[in-house]
C-alpha cells in the first residue's frame, strides 16, 4: 500500500480494479512490453478491457511535483519557446510561477477556489499561468483564442471568470484575432441584469501592451488593467506555503469547454489528480526504448485538453523537453523547430500530420531527428500514416490515442511494442488503471468482442463533471462511474478497439470541435433562411468539414454560399463557418418530423463527389 502525508491509500493492482464478478481460468491477453509482462486484461468473451500496471496512482499536487522537480534540477532547459526565443529551467521556471502567484494574490486578490481565464495562443506564459494556478489552487478555465464576442461572453458568464488573461494591444497574437475589440464588444454589450453575470474583475496583458480603460464602457470603476511583466516585476519569487498547503490533489484544477452535438458547450473540470496521472502514464511513450531525454515538440492549441496535460504537464511530471515551435498552427515555424532543436517526438492531429506532408515534400526538406509522432483529436487516414512514416524513415513509432476532454483526456493509446499494425490501424488499448467497455446503446448491455458497440470508459481520469451542470453530468457518467463517449467500435480477442462511427453529431474540423446546434441556430437568424441543419462531410485534410442544408423563405429570395459565409464570418470561429451549403426545398425527416442527418450526410457526399474514407478518432 501507498501512504503519503493525505489521507488517502491505492492498493498497488497486479489484476484488475473496479471489477467486482470473480473470474476463473481467464487469461490475461498479452500484448507484452520489453519485460515481457502482459499490460492489457480482457474479460473474454465480453468487450472489457482493463490497462494493468507495474506503475502506482500518485497522490500529490502540481505544486509539490514542481517543487521537487526544482530541487533536483539538473539545469538544462525543460521548456524552450521556439518563436518568442525563450529557454527556462526547471528553477527558472519555478521562479517565473512563483511571481505570478503572487500577482494572483496581491494584485488580483485571487484564493483557493477562483476560476481565472486563459484566452491565447501557444507562449511560455501560458505554461507559467497554468502551474501558477495549480500551486494557488486557483482554477484555469482555458478559452478559445479564436473566440468572438458572444463565445467570449458565453465562457466568462458561465465560469464564472474573475481574471482574464489575454492577449495585450500590439501584441503579435493580433493577427490571429483583435481581442480588444472582442473584450470591448464583450464587456460593452453585456447585460448585467442576465442570471449569470460577468464576474470579471481583472484584464491582464499577458504580452504587448496594458489596454487603455476605454475597451471598459461603462465597467470603469469594476475592472481593472494590469500587464503581467510589471506583474512579475512587482512580486517576489518567495511564496506563502499556507496557501500552498490549502490545496488538494482532488481540487479542481482546469475548465475545458468542451462541445455537444446540441445546445452550448460545456465546461468539463478535471481534477489535478486526473490531470496529472494522466498525463504522467500517457507520457510513458514519450520515453521508448532508449536512455535519451526525449525532445517533444507541441504545435497543438494549449487550450485543448491533450495538449494542456499530455504536453504541458507532461515535461513537469517526467524528464520531458517541450518545445513550443510558435503561436498557432505553422507548418513552416514546425519544421524549423524540430530541426533546430533535434526534436524526437511530435505531439499532433491528423490535419497538422497532412499538411507536415506536404510542407516537407513539396521543399524537399528531411527531419533525420524525429522519431515517435503521438496523433489524436480527429480521423485519422490510415492511408495518411503509410505516406508520412515512407517520408519520415527515422519515424519508427506512429502511435494514436484517443479519448475526450472529460477524460482527462486519454484513455487508450500504442505502446512501442504494439505491431505497427496494432499502432496505427487501432486507437490501441486503455492506458494503466483505465477500463473500456462497449455496450449496445439501446439496451445498455455490454456486447461480445467482434461486435459493434458504443465505448464506454472508467477510471481515475474521469472528469469531476460539467461546471455548474449536474444534469449534463448524470447524462454524462452513469452511476457506476462509465462515461459515455458517444463512439462506436469493435473490439478484438487482445483487447484493441477500432472506431467505425458516432453516435452523436460533433463535427471534428481538423481537430476543433464543432456542434451543429450552434451554427444552425445563427443560421435561423438570417431573414432569408425557413429552416437550416447542419451536418459534417468527409475532408481528406481535415477529417470533416461543416456542411448546412439550407431552405429559403420563399421560392422566389435569393442568396448565395459568398452572402452566407460573410454572414457567419463576424459571428463564428473560422472553423465553424460551413464550407458548403446545399439549397434544398425540403429535408428528410422521420415520421416524427425529425431530420434524418446520415440520410442528409449520404445525399451530400454523394452530389458533392466527396470520398468516404476509413478513418480514426
Amino acid at each position: 500500500m501507498i501512504f503519503n502525508k493525505f489521507s488517502r491509500f491505492f492498493i498497488r493492482n497486479s489484476y484488475r480494479p473496479f471489477v467486482i464478478r470473480t473470474v476463473t481460468n481467464r487469461p490475461l491477453v498479452n500484448p507484452l512490453n520489453y519485460n515481457n509482462e502482459p499490460t492489457v486484461y480482457v474479460e473474454k468473451p465480453f468487450s472489457y478491457s482493463y490497462g494493468r500496471s507495474k506503475y502506482e496512482l500518485i497522490y500529490k499536487t502540481l505544486g509539490d511535483i514542481l517543487d521537487e522537480q526544482i530541487e533536483n534540477d539538473s539545469g538544462k532547459p525543460i521548456v524552450i519557446s521556439h518563436h518568442e526565443r525563450i529557454q527556462r529551467t526547471f528553477t527558472q521556471m519555478g521562479e517565473d510561477v512563483n511571481r505570478i502567484m503572487n500577482a494572483m494574490v496581491q494584485d488580483l486578490g485571487l484564493v483557493h477556489g477562483d476560476v481565472i481565464g486563459l484566452w491565447s495562443c501557444n507562449t511560455y506564459d501560458w505554461i507559467a499561468i497554468q502551474l501558477a494556478c495549480a500551486r494557488l489552487g486557483v482554477i484555469l478555465c482555458t478559452i478559445n483564442p479564436y473566440y468572438l464576442s458572444s463565445e467570449l461572453e458565453y465562457a466568462l458568464r458561465r465560469a464564472d471568470i474573475k481574471a482574464l488573461f489575454m492577449p495585450g494591444s500590439k501584441s503579435i497574437q493580433e493577427q490571429v484575432n483583435k481581442y480588444g475589440k472582442v473584450i470591448g464588444k464583450t464587456l460593452q454589450s453585456e447585460d448585467e441584469a442576465q442570471i449569470e453575470p460577468i464576474q470579471l474583475r481583472h484584464i491582464i496583458a499577458i504580452d504587448g501592451e496594458a489596454y487603455s480603460d476605454d475597451i471598459l464602457g461603462n465597467r470603469r470603476d469594476k475592472i481593472q488593467i494590469h500587464s503581467l511583466s510589471k506583474l512579475k516585476q512587482n512580486n517576489s519569487t518567495d511564496i506563502d506555503r499556507s496557501l500552498t498547503k490549502l490545496v488538494q490533489p482532488d481540487d479542481p484544477s482546469m475548465i475545458m469547454f468542451t462541445s455537444g452535438t446540441t445546445g452550448k458547450p460545456k465546461g468539463a473540470y478535471l481534477s489535478q489528480f486526473a490531470m496529472i496521472n494522466n498525463s504522467r502514464l500517457s507520457a510513458r511513450s514519450f520515453a521508448d526504448k532508449t536512455d535519451q531525454l526525449p525532445t517533444v515538440v507541441c504545435p497543438l492549441p494549449f487550450f485543448h485538453a491533450f495538449a494542456a496535460t499530455v504536453c504541458c504537464l507532461s515535461m513537469t511530471i517526467r524528464p520531458i523537453q517541450l518545445v513550443i515551435p510558435y503561436l498557432r498552427h505553422n507548418i513552416k515555424q514546425m519544421v524549423e523547430a524540430i530541426n533546430e532543436h533535434n526534436c524526437t517526438h511530435l505531439a499532433a492531429t491528423p490535419t497538422l500530420i497532412i499538411d507536415m506532408l506536404d510542407h516537407i515534400r513539396k521543399n524537399r526538406i528531411e527531419v533525420p531527428s524525429l522519431q515517435t509522432v503521438m496523433a489524436g483529436g480527429a480521423s485519422m487516414p490510415v492511408e495518411t500514416v503509410h505516406q508520412f512514416v515512407k517520408a519520415v524513415p527515422s519515424v519508427t513509432n506512429f502511435r494514436i490515442g484517443y479519448g475526450a476532454t472529460e477524460l482527462g483526456p486519454v484513455s487508450t493509446g500504442s505502446r512501442p511494442w504494439y505491431t505497427f499494425e496494432q499502432r496505427t490501424e487501432t486507437i490501441g488499448t486503455p492506458i494503466d488503471f483505465v477500463e473500456i467497455k462497449l455496450i449496445n446503446p439501446e439496451t445498455k448491455r455490454i456486447v461480445r468482442l467482434g461486435e459493434t458497440g458504443e465505448i464506454l470508459s472508467r477510471g481515475f481520469n474521469n472528469m469531476i463533471g460539467y461546471w455548474k451542470e449536474p444534469e449534463k453530468t448524470n447524462e454524462a457518467i452513469d452511476h457506476a462511474g462509465w462515461y459515455s463517449t458517444g463512439d462506436l467500435g469493435v473490439m478484438d480477442e487482445e483487447g484493441f478497439v477500432k472506431i467505425i462511427g458516432r453516435t452523436k453529431e460533433l463535427i471534428i474540423v481538423g481537430g476543433e470541435n464543432v456542434y451543429p446546434r450552434e451554427i444552425e441556430e445563427l443560421l435561423h437568424t438570417h431573414p432569408s433562411i425557413m429552416d437550416a441543419h447542419v451536418i459534417g462531410v468527409p475532408d481528406p485534410r481535415k477529417g470533416e468539414e461543416v456542411c448546412a442544408w439550407i431552405k429559403l423563405s420563399s421560392p422566389d429570395t435569393k442568396l448565395t454560399e459568398d452572402e452566407l459565409k460573410d454572414f457567419c464570418k463576424d459571428k463564428l470561429s473560422y472553423f465553424k463557418i460551413p464550407k458548403y451549403f446545399l439549397f434544398v426545398d425540403s429535408f428528410p425527416t422521420t415520421s416524427v418530423g425529425k431530420a434524418k442527418k446520415y440520410v442528409m450526410r449520404e445525399i451530400t457526399i454523394k452530389k458533392l463527389g466527396l470520398t468516404e474514407t476509413m478513418t480514426m478518432k
